[in-house]
């Protein structure tokens, strides 16, 4: 696949960015990416290393099934964006850094791109960093001094960054997303579990896969429609 990337890159260059929207690509990587804060559950928590362990049946046939079958999800997005794969790799800390170069990517695309704010993607993305995927380092255990510092200093930027416009709620979009996105597949997984306990095998079969697919349209689709600027946000995004 490299190999062909590198040959569609010097023949087309653009590959399938005129044909495919733009928030379709992004909207498959924050599926990714909202996966991936699924997958990390049990060592980081839902927020700020809380809720690792939901002692709920319903909750545990959920995560079983996002494990084993969330592949699909992530090779849609990879296939279809070539940037990354963030949670096939077993060292977490290398998962990290591919979950987290997001906010680098878009940040330094919305600045290069004409008339798209950066302030969405680049504190966004940091938020989702510092509430969720900080909690997978031993930072918050054996350093919450560093900790206290690292939120100070976000907020210096944030007053730094917005001290033109102080837009400030243009920074939730990202994270609000992400989490909306996350609680939904958490409910609906769980749902289904409830739902499917006592079924034949076969009912069982066909409506999972039906929600699985429908989950992973909607949350693309979904994100796409808003990534994409055809949603008014706070009439503004």
């Amino acid at each position: 696949m490299m190999v062909f990337k590198l040959v569609q890159t010097h023949t087309t260059y653009d590959g399938l960015a005129m044909d495919v929207s733009e928030g379709a690509t992004q909207g498959s990587v924050i599926a990714v990416l909202v996966v991936a804060l699924m997958l990390a559950i049990p060592s980081r928590g839902i927020a700020f290393g809380q809720f690792k362990k939901i002692q709920s049946p319903s909750f545990k046939e959920t995560m079983t099934f996002v494990k084993k079958y969330h592949g699909y999800v992530m090779s849609f997005g990879t296939v279809l964006n070539f940037h990354y794969h963030p949670a096939s790799h077993r060292n977490k800390y290398w998962v990290l850094l591919l979950e987290a170069w997001v906010f680098l990517h878009g940040t330094l695309t919305a600045i290069i791109q004409p008339g798209t704010n950066w302030q969405i993607f680049s504190y966004g993305f940091a938020i989702i960093f510092f509430v969720n995927q900080l909690y997978d380092t031993p930072i918050p255990k054996r350093h919450p001094w560093l900790l206290a510092f690292i939120y100070v200093l976000f907020s210096v930027a944030v007053a730094y960054g917005f001290r033109e416009n102080r837009a400030y709620y243009k920074m939730t979009f990202v994270p609000v997303a992400e989490y909306l996105c996350l609680l939904t597949c958490i409910g609906v997984g769980m749902a289904t579990a409830v739902i499917l306990r006592n079924q034949s095998p076969v009912v069982r079969i066909g409506v999972t896969t039906i929600v699985y697919v429908s989950m992973g349209a909607l949350l693309t689709v979904g994100l796409a429609i808003v990534l994409a600027g055809n949603l008014n946000v706070y009439n503004d995004y």
